[in-house]
Order: structure tokens, then C-alpha cells, then sequence
């Protein structure tokens, strides 16, 4: 799988200058006037054709896959047979041509889709959810890329960063936001054509295919809710582990990988799962309780502090992360990934459930203010880099979120507030594991702990750091510096 790229037009200069030549992971392309850096899964012996597509003197590229890309290929055999036996980039064009950047819609998982005409002109469509980032940054030369680090490592010197108090006391940013005054990230569901006039000159005509934003609160009867809520899981998860790969699950004994694990067993008798703790806490008892209820193949990995640290860089440094918060989480993540390294396969989550359904509520919390609070927290993701792909592509590792798909989003947050929170939070997804019986009642109604507190991560990112656990200004600040030095090759991850 080709899991990110970075191109520049028409330059003196080449993009394998700053680039190790010997890497196998690395392929580049020249179409049209286009210097293009492709990176590989770093175990991949895959050609660039099952990534690209020529017809009539346009070629198409894909990078990355979408989970859905079978359910795909059955629309667009409605319109040609040729669809039966395409690659996922010849998938993607029938259905461009024929139904527009509209079609996108329907697509899941993270994704770029790149369409190369004769004269020079480009368009880039990214994913519904922007989980596969497209930059923008602007010098002498027009650059365009994926992995802003890439770029740093080619010139050094170009990025214009953003004062650090002007990053760390601002919470809310806009979903294009880089903290880097010469780049912007496309926004989610976008498309980006790229104009070339006679004299070479690049200009952008951007527009939105879809636009996920909060709606009025729908109220519909809590069985049904549980019912279409069940229906949306079971298909989403049935999706992510329909493959041939190994399929581990990281499990915390928590309601949300702990459902996603029952209805993966729906599919599979070979489910993996892990359980990751810290020599400080962990949740191995609970994780045991879901593992023996689903007769999953199960194991537990004791993080060391250092590891934990390592795995806050490796999250900053891969999928470019600068906000405290969220490297804290992605640690363990990251620790996880080096630990499945040599295993492979695809890891299949249940992260992001808490952001749709309610798991960061207080159960007091006001309920008029319940769906603009998880909305303002969906939103954040936009920009924040957690769902980026570039550290499990490191490790040679697919992820996929079962929960984080378009579907699943419009439908939750179009709920009303008392599907949400309750006398307990997460109230719908705790009352449909109940009533289709996915998981025993002492992990249906187990209280809520966050994926880096049930390991003490919080607590031991801090100490490591030598800030207090609650500071997330102070762990910003220490991300960001990391960050701009990573970007910038001053530093480099060993």
C-alpha cells in the first residue's frame, strides 16, 4: 500500500535530493511536470501499478485504501464490467467520472485519490474525514504532501512556525489548521484542483463534497436507536476484519473495544487481542473477563516508562502531532504498534466511540449542551493528527476505527442528548451491548476510564516530562517544541 506521497511541479531541484536512495520503501514518479515521492509499507513488494490507472492520457494514483473499496467496486460494476476486475485507483476514476467528487461521499477510511491530466493539472480528492491529511506549503515552490516531515527533511529551513503561545493558549483552531504560516491542510471532503497558466504560475480551486456538521437533535425511540446502532457496528466492524490479514484488536476491558471485539468474533474465530499496561496500572482483569466471554487468542504487554516516552515522540514525529492531549494517547498506541511489528496485520479499535457517544460526558452534565460539546471535541480531531495513519504505516501495520466512518457519525450525532448521557454515560452504546448480549453486565456498565488513565500514561508522560499530570498547556508546549525540531531534522527518532 502507498501510505503517503509528496510532489513539487516543474522544479531545478529533485525530490531525492535529502532522501535515502536505498530505501525500499520509497518509489518516485515524473508524470506531467510532477516530481512525485511515494512511501511504501516498508515490508511491501508491491508495484506501482496496483496503485495507478491510465486512460486516455490521465493517470490516476491512490494512496491508501478505502475500507469500503469491495462495496465500491459493486456500484461501479452497475456501470461497467471492467469494475470486476479494476484496481482500487480504475474503481475510483469509473465512479469520479460518472457521479463526481460526490461519490466520495460514500467512501471510508483514509485516503487520497490523485488524477494527473496531460497539461499539468491535478486534482486531489482526500478522504470524507481528512484521516489522510493533504498539505499545502508555499516558498519559491509549490509543495503538496501528506507528511509535512518529508518535506523538512528535503529544506530544512522552509517551515514559518507559529509563535508557541499563539498554539498552546488557542483550543479551538479551524480544521485546516497547521501551526505553520506558509502551509494549510485541506479541509475534510474536499477537492483541491490544481491550475497551471502559461507562464507556469499554480493556483487552487477548492471545493467540498461533504460537509458533516451538527444538527438539530433527532428524537427517535431508543429501541430503534439500539437497533440501527447495532446494524451500523456490525457492518462498520464487519468490514474492518474482512481480510486476509491477521486481525489483533487492542483490548482495555472497556466498553468500546470490548463490543468491537465481540462483533468481530461475529466474523472471525481467530481474533487477536492485547492488553497494554504500565509498571504502575493496568487493566488486565477486565480485559481477561471480555477475552474469556469471546475466546480470543490473548496476551498482555507490561510498557516501561521509557517505552511509554518513546511512544509520545514516536506519535509527534510520525503522525506530526503538537497537541499535549493527544500525544499522551497515541503513546501507547505507538508503543503498540513496534510490539506487532513483526507480526503485521491489521489492528481494528474502538477508538473514537467516546467523541460520538458520549464517554467524556459527566453523567450530570447539562443536556442541552451535550451535542455541542462532542461535536467540538469530532471536530478537534480534524486537525489534531490522531487519526493519521503514518505511524502504523511505519511499523508495517493497517488500522482501522470501525466507529470513525461517516455513517456512524451523522448517525450519532444527529441523536438527541439523552441517548448519550443518562444516569451514566454512553448510554445507547451500553443498553444495545445489553440487549443483543455482545459483552458480560460487569463490562456493559463498568464505569468509564480514558485509554492513557487506565495505565497511568497521563501520569507517567508527566513525570517524564516533569510537568503536572493536568497541565496539558505545559505538555503542548512540550510537544510543539518537539514537533518544529522534528520537522525540522534538529532532531530525529532513534
Amino acid at each position: 500500500m502507498i501510505y503517503s506521497f509528496t510532489m513539487i511541479y516543474n522544479a531545478n531541484r529533485f525530490l531525492v535530493s535529502g532522501v535515502n536512495k536505498s530505501d525500499d520503501s520509497i518509489k518516485f514518479l515524473d508524470l506531467f511536470g510532477w516530481q512525485i515521492l511515494l512511501k511504501f509499507y516498508p515490508s511491501s513488494s508491491a508495484q506501482l501499478r496496483e496503485f495507478i490507472h491510465v486512460e486516455n492520457g490521465i493517470n490516476y494514483l491512490l494512496i491508501g485504501t478505502p475500507v469500503n473499496l469491495e462495496e465500491l467496486r459493486s456500484i461501479a460494476s452497475v456501470i461497467t464490467s471492467e469494475s470486476l476486475t479494476a484496481n482500487g485507483a480504475h474503481i475510483l476514476a469509473i465512479l469520479q467520472r460518472t457521479y463526481g467528487a460526490h461519490i466520495f461521499s460514500l467512501a471510508e477510511g483514509a485516503f487520497n485519490f490523485l488524477t494527473f491530466y496531460p497539461d499539468g493539472r491535478i486534482l486531489i480528492v482526500n478522504d470524507p474525514l481528512a484521516l489522510q491529511p493533504v498539505h499545502f506549503i508555499q516558498d519559491e515552490l509549490f509543495w503538496i504532501t501528506s507528511e509535512l516531515k518529508t518535506v523538512g527533511k528535503i529544506e530544512p529551513e522552509l517551515f514559518e512556525f507559529y509563535d508557541e503561545n499563539t498554539v498552546i493558549h488557542c483550543e479551538t483552531h479551524p480544521d485546516d489548521f497547521v501551526p505553520i504560516k506558509n502551509a494549510e491542510r485541506l479541509k475534510p471532503g474536499c477537492t483541491a484542483q490544481i491550475n497551471i497558466d502559461g507562464l507556469g504560475f499554480l493556483s487552487i480551486n477548492k471545493h467540498q463534497y461533504l460537509n458533516i456538521h451538527l444538527v438539530p437533535p433527532q428524537y427517535i425511540n431508543p429501541k430503534l436507536a439500539r437497533g440501527l446502532v447495532y446494524n451500523l457496528l456490525s457492518e462498520s466492524v464487519a468490514r474492518s476484519v474482512n481480510s486476509t490479514q491477521t486481525i489483533s484488536i487492542p483490548l482495555s476491558g472497556g466498553l468500546d473495544s470490548s463490543i468491537v471485539t465481540s462483533l468481530a468474533a461475529q466474523s472471525r474465530n481467530d481474533i487477536n487481542t492485547i492488553t497494554i499496561g504500565s509498571t504502575t496500572s493496568n487493566e488486565y482483569e477486565f480485559a481477561q473477563i471480555v477475552s474469556r466471554h469471546i475466546n480470543t487468542c490473548h496476551c498482555e504487554f507490561t510498557l516501561s516508562e521509557e517505552q511509554i516516552l518513546q511512544g509520545a515522540h514516536e506519535a509527534i514525529y510520525y503522525n506530526e502531532i503538537f497537541d499535549g492531549l493527544s500525544v499522551e494517547i497515541q503513546s501507547s498506541l505507538l508503543c503498540l504498534y513496534r510490539l506487532l511489528e513483526q507480526k503485521g496485520g491489521r489492528l481494528v479499535t474502538g477508538y473514537g466511540a467516546d467523541l460520538l457517544f458520549g464517554g467524556i460526558l459527566n453523567p450530570d452534565c447539562e443536556v442541552t449542551s451535550v451535542n455541542n460539546l462532542l461535536w467540538s471535541k469530532v471536530y478537534r480531531t480534524r486537525w489534531t493528527g490522531e487519526f493519521s495513519p503514518f505511524g502504523s504505516a511505519h511499523y508495517g501495520i493497517e488500522v482501522n476505527h470501525p466507529f470513525w466512518t461517516t455513517r456512524i457519525m451523522g448517525f450519532a450525532l444527529s441523536l438527541a442528548p439523552d441517548l448519550k448521557v443518562s444516569l451514566n454515560v454512553k448510554i445507547l452504546l451500553r443498553e444495545c451491548a445489553e440487549e443483543f448480549k455482545l459483552l458480560p453486565d460487569e463490562i456493559v456498565w463498568r464505569k468509564k476510564i480514558g485509554i492513557h488513565q487506565g495505565s497511568s500514561i497521563n501520569q507517567i508522560f508527566a513525570d517524564q516530562i516533569g510537568v503536572e499530570k493536568h497541565d496539558y498547556g505545559a505538555k503542548t508546549r512540550y510537544a510543539y517544541r518537539k514537533y518544529q525540531a522534528y520537522l525540522t531534522g534538529r532532531e530525529v527518532i532513534v
